[in-house]
This record gives structure tokens, C-alpha cells and sequence, in this order.
């Protein structure tokens, strides 16, 4: 029971410590989350456009896989322009990293599991889990950095998770929701903390 007790307390003035810095520091990787935010957006804008007209199957797995070669493409060149990191920015990074895989996976997943059902109406079910996820690193990032508007970010991408799923079986309805929810949920926060970053530089 001590030991655990003592895990415990180390825990928690780990997590003390990453909200200290957190305050001293703004949170890094702005450009890379407006990157995502912009190409995923686009993908989903054309996902919208091209559901009004009869388009060969291929079409959307190769939009959608090229937006992300295009992505990871930015996210090389952009990585190398962060520069030094505080603890909590390393932190918020894992946390980031870890929803990207984690997105990468569930796509994948649900694509597998399309294609074993014949049913690719269970694609639809990629926007809210993406924005939930986008959500939970908002939150994650916001009581790290004590930003309240990341916090409030966070919850704004909860509630248009459950509008997308709302939405799910309306093709052309949910991706131009999930287009918007991007840019205002991922895009424009991330060229926000892109800014803050840039003024603490100066």
C-alpha cells in the first residue's frame, strides 16, 4: 500500500511539474495541427462535392490516402522547424502522436471491416470517432498548457462528433459538417497556437 501510495504522489507531481512548464511555455506542433486541420478539410469539401455524382470506386481511397501521403510529407518538413521542446510540449507531442496512430488505425480498421461486410456505409462512422479523438488531445493539451480555449475546443469537438453521427448515413450532409468542424476544430486552433508560439519567440 505504500508503494502505491508513493507511485501515486511521483504521478501526480509529474503531472504538477508538466502543468507548471506548461504555463511558462506555449504548446508546440500549431502548424502541423493547421496542415491536418486544411488537407483533411479539403478531402472531406471534395468527399462532399463528388457524393452528388457517380465516380469510380477507386476515387475515394486514393483522395483520401493522398491527402494523408500529403500530410505526412508536410508533417516531415514541419517537424524540423519546432525547435527545443519543454517537458509539457513533449508531453502534449505523445499525446498528438498517439491520436494520429490511433485515427490511422480505426480507418484502416473500418475499411477491413467495410469490406468484409459489404457494407460501406460503416465508413461513416470515421468522422465522429476522428473528431473525438481530436477532441480528447485537445483536452489533454488544454490541461497541460492551463489553456482554457483548448479545453473549450476540445468540448466543441465532442458535440460535432455527435452531430457526425447524426449525420452518419447522409453522405453528402456529414462531410460537409466534418469539412467545417475541421477547420474550426483543428485548423484555426492549430494556427492559433502556431501564432502564440511565434510570439514567445519574439
Amino acid at each position: 500500500m505504500t508503494d502505491n501510495q508513493q507511485a501515486l504522489r511521483e504521478d501526480i507531481a509529474f503531472m504538477r511539474s508538466l502543468a507548471e512548464a506548461g504555463r511558462q511555455s506555449p504548446m508546440m506542433g500549431g502548424s502541423i495541427l493547421m496542415s491536418a486541420g486544411l488537407i483533411y478539410a479539403a478531402c472531406a469539401f471534395i468527399t462532399w462535392f463528388a457524393a452528388t455524382y457517380p465516380v469510380s470506386p477507386l476515387f475515394m481511397p486514393i483522395l483520401w490516402f493522398g491527402g494523408t501521403g500529403l500530410f505526412f510529407v508536410v508533417l516531415f518538413a514541419l517537424r524540423g522547424r519546432l525547435g527545443p521542446k519543454s517537458d509539457s510540449n513533449r508531453a502534449a507531442g505523445l499525446v498528438w502522436s498517439g491520436a494520429g496512430w490511433a485515427i490511422f488505425t480505426i480507418v484502416l480498421s473500418l475499411m477491413l471491416m467495410g469490406y468484409r461486410a459489404n457494407g460501406w456505409w460503416i465508413m461513416g462512422a470515421i468522422c465522429p470517432i476522428v473528431l473525438a479523438t481530436y477532441g480528447a488531445a485537445w483536452m489533454v493539451g488544454g490541461i497541460l498548457t492551463k489553456a482554457g480555449w483548448m479545453r473549450a475546443v476540445g468540448f466543441g469537438a465532442f458535440a460535432m462528433a455527435l452531430v457526425c453521427a447524426w449525420y452518419a448515413l447522409e453522405i453528402r450532409t456529414l462531410f460537409l459538417i466534418y469539412g467545417a468542424s475541421l477547420l474550426g476544430l483543428v485548423a484555426l486552433p492549430g494556427y492559433l497556437v502556431m501564432r502564440q508560439a511565434r510570439r514567445a519567440a519574439a
